[in-house]
């Protein structure tokens, strides 16, 4: 082989070489994109249902009256426990106290309670457990918190607490529609309660998801994009709702 030959072999190598390698690359770069698109999307769901618990303050009392701050975890109170909540998605506190705590753990809880909600500038729940009437809002933290036995034997009776967002009667177990007015019962895709007679609400200027309004803000400063379509999305991206426009603000959500 000639010395021209040999070098025209090896450039044609080296080029093959490269495109070989830009190939991969682009192959690369391309799958890790659709990872990054799924991620998010996944990432958004999984945020969803504990974004409620994860942004928060909890402070446990012992039997001295003093409290510790702890992080969140499940199944961790007993009946004779207290725990005070800084839920900074509801913008409140909450005195979760067990109806066997000790009146000091009832004592400082309740103390706690009020020094935080003063801090922050938040009213202030208290909420004993177990109980037979427990609301919407306070549900997912006793769900998550108390120990299985104690919330088995909780007879809960929600029905005071849901009324239909339009018409205000009883939902009862209407499973997905308002047996009164026959319209859909709408979850805040945040903490995926009910959106109840009552709530401040606000929708995705982009896709039309539903929240409540003051879990849609706290979302987006955190997160800074929709659940639902997973777009990016400033806090004036949000339309709120009020009660001169409720029915065809939810007939927008769900064209025929």
């Amino acid at each position: 082989m000639t010395r021209e030959e040999h070098d025209s072999t090896a450039k044609y190598q080296h080029s093959n070489k490269r495109i070989s390698l830009t190939l991969v690359a682009l192959s690369f770069f391309s799958i890790e994109s659709l990872h990054i698109t799924i991620g998010r999307s996944v990432m958004s769901r999984t945020l969803s249902n504990l974004f409620r618990i994860n942004l928060g303050e909890y402070f446990l009392l012992d039997d001295y009256g003093a409290y510790k701050r702890i992080t969140p975890r499940p199944r961790i109170l007993f009946d004779n426990d207290a725990i005070v909540i800084v839920s900074k998605l509801d913008q409140k506190v909450y005195d979760f106290t067990g109806i066997n705590a000790s009146e000091k753990k009832q004592t400082a809880s309740v103390k706690l309670a009020k020094n935080l909600g003063i801090k922050h500038g938040f009213s202030v729940e208290r909420i004993i457990y177990p109980s037979e009437s427990i609301s919407p809002e306070h549900l997912q933290f006793i769900e998550y918190f108390i120990v299985e036995h104690y919330f088995a034997k909780m007879a809960i009776d929600m029905s005071e607490y849901y009324r239909c967002y339009f018409c205000e009667e009883l939902l009862g177990d209407s499973g997905k529609f308002c047996a009164s007015c026959g319209k859909e019962i709408i979850e805040c895709f945040v903490c995926n309660s009910p959106i109840l007679y009552g709530d401040l609400v606000g929708k995705c200027s982009l896709c039309g998801a539903a929240a409540h309004l003051v879990h849609f803000y706290e979302w987006l400063k955190a997160l800074g994009m929709c659940a639902k379509c997973n777009e990016k999305l400033h806090p004036e991206g949000i339309i709120p709702i009020i009660e001169d426009n409720k029915e065809t603000f939810f007939e927008e959500l769900n064209p025929e």
